[in-house]
């Protein structure tokens, strides 16, 4: 069963950075009220910006609302998930201690590492680290989604009385 993270991705210049020769860029990661989430990552390298989709799915805006949904799988060689028109990665959490490292396909780590001590409990149980024992290693495929804001049909009575508005000129 997928687990799904609703967040406001708000691109944060002041947070690029360069480490070992990879450019990350910044943003803020927010709940979609505004509210800041803590959780200590700051900053995704392309392949993450790739996979969220930031740079297609902001198109020139600041911030985007996106729903991050993981699907936990038994193991490693379990077939992809597909979710036509969206880019799906395979990643691992492995638990050491109170901490749990992302990590790609191949084995080579992330600098993405959630913290049970820090980090806040919805993102936690999102990313399943109070699940896995320590020394423990979880797959999964993640997956994004832009949330595409509500479209509000255009109000046709008065919200307290139940009238019905008509045009100016249909009045005599």
């Amino acid at each position: 069963m997928s687990r799904t993270l609703r967040v406001l991705l708000r691109r944060d210049p002041s947070r690029d950075h360069v480490e070992e020769g990879i450019p990350y860029e910044g943003y803020q990661l927010l709940w979609p009220d505004g509210r800041p989430a803590a959780v200590g990552l700051t900053a995704f390298c392309k392949h993450g910006q790739r996979l969220l989709g930031l740079g297609r799915h902001l198109a020139g805006a600041r911030e985007k609302l996106v729903d991050l949904i993981i699907f936990p799988l038994p193991n490693k060689d379990a077939a992809l998930t597909r979710l036509p028109g969206h880019r799906v990665r395979r990643f691992s959490l492995r638990r050491e201690g109170r901490q749990g490292r992302l990590y790609f396909f191949d084995g080579t780590p992330t600098t993405v590492v959630f913290d049970l001590d820090h980090d806040e409990e919805p993102v936690l149980h999102w990313i399943g680290l109070p699940a896995l024992r320590d020394g423990g290693c979880q797959w999964f495929d993640l997956a994004a989604r832009p949330v595409e804001p509500a479209v509000r049909p255009p109000r046709t009575t008065s919200p307290g009385f139940g009238i019905h508005l008509l045009p100016r000129d249909a009045l005599s």
